[in-house]
């Protein structure tokens, strides 16, 4: 069952910027969480633009039964989540 993940993201002052959304075919949070650093640190930033990621990102997945945000820090983004 595929989960329809939000991202919201913020400018590294905090300052909110803008929301996007995608589905992913992976059923463990974590893989999710993974999922989405890998995308953000190949530059494909759901609901933005291509480029580098210069964004926090908050990871939310509603209709997964063990839901919790997830926050991304960008010069964190290649450790493992």
């Amino acid at each position: 069952m595929p989960f329809k993940v939000n991202l919201t993201y913020f400018k590294p002052s905090g300052k909110y910027y803008s929301e996007g959304d995608y589905q992913s075919n992976k059923e463990n949070l974590w893989e999710i969480f993974q999922e989405v650093k890998d995308k953000l640190a190949s530059g494909d930033r759901p609901g933005l633009v291509d480029g580098p990621n210069t964004f926090y990102a908050v990871i939310n997945i509603p209709n997964h039964p063990h839901d919790h945000p997830f926050l991304i820090v960008p010069d964190r983004i290649n450790e493992p989540a």
